[in-house]
C-alpha cells in the first residue's frame, strides 16, 4: 500500500510541475523533469510537446536567448548555458543525457538533428596570438551551426567556428574543430570524412 501511495504522490507532483511550467512558458510540455534548474533573465521561447529531462540546467542571461522548437527532447543532466549568446534548437531535435552546450558565440541546431550522450558544443574559444595579452582575455565567439538531419554520436565535441552541413554523421568520440564543407560521415580527432 505504501508504494502505491508513493507512486501516486510522485505522479501528482510531476503533473503539478508540468502544469506550472506550461503556464510559465505559455506552452504544453511533454514532460518537465524533477530537479531541473532554471536561471532565466533573457528571452526564452519553448515550443509544444518539448521534453525536459530530470536534473537539466537551463541558464539564459540578460541579453541572451534560448529557443527550443516543437517536439524536441533534452535528456537528463544536460547543461545548456547561453553565456550571453543565442541558442536556437530546431524541431524534433534530441540532445541526449549529460550533454553540454555553451552558446557564447551563438548556437543553431537544425531540425531532426540527434546529439549523442555526453556531447559538447562550445561556441567560444581562447586564442593565444598576442603574447602581451593574457590567454583568458583573448576570446573568439564565432558560433556553431549544425544543419538539419545530423547525427552526432556519443561524446562528440564541436568547437567554435564550426558549421556542419545537413545530412551528416559524426562518429562517437570525434572532435570537429573546423567547418565541414560537404555532407558525409566523419570520424576521428580531428574528424575526417570517410564516406
Amino acid at each position: 500500500m505504501f508504494f502505491k501511495v508513493l507512486k501516486l504522490m510522485n505522479w501528482f507532483t510531476a503533473q503539478c510541475r508540468k502544469a506550472l511550467y506550461n503556464q510559465a512558458f505559455s506552452t504544453n510540455f511533454k514532460y518537465f523533469g524533477k530537479g531541473s534548474t532554471l536561471e532565466i533573465a533573457g528571452q526564452v521561447k519553448i515550443g509544444k510537446n518539448v521534453y525536459i529531462g530530470d536534473h537539466v540546467s537551463l541558464i539564459v542571461e540578460a541579453g541572451a536567448s534560448l529557443t527550443i522548437a516543437d517536439n524536441s527532447f533534452i535528456g537528463e543532466s544536460c547543461y545548456i548555458k547561453c553565456f550571453g549568446g543565442d541558442i536556437a534548437i530546431g524541431r524534433e531535435v534530441s540532445i541526449n543525457s549529460k550533454s553540454f552546450i555553451n552558446g557564447c558565440g551563438g548556437v543553431s541546431i537544425g531540425d531532426n538533428t540527434r546529439i549523442g550522450t555526453q556531447s559538447i558544443i562550445i561556441a567560444s574559444n581562447h586564442k593565444f596570438d598576442d603574447p602581451d595579452t593574457l590567454v583568458k582575455d583573448q576570446i573568439s565567439k564565432q558560433g556553431v551551426s549544425l544543419g538539419e538531419n545530423i547525427w552526432l554520436g556519443a561524446r562528440v565535441t564541436v568547437l567554435d567556428g564550426v558549421h556542419i552541413p545537413d545530412n551528416s554523421v559524426i562518429g562517437a568520440c570525434s572532435l570537429v574543430s573546423k567547418t565541414l564543407n560537404e555532407s558525409g560521415v566523419y570520424v576521428g580527432v580531428p574528424a575526417r570524412k570517410i564516406k
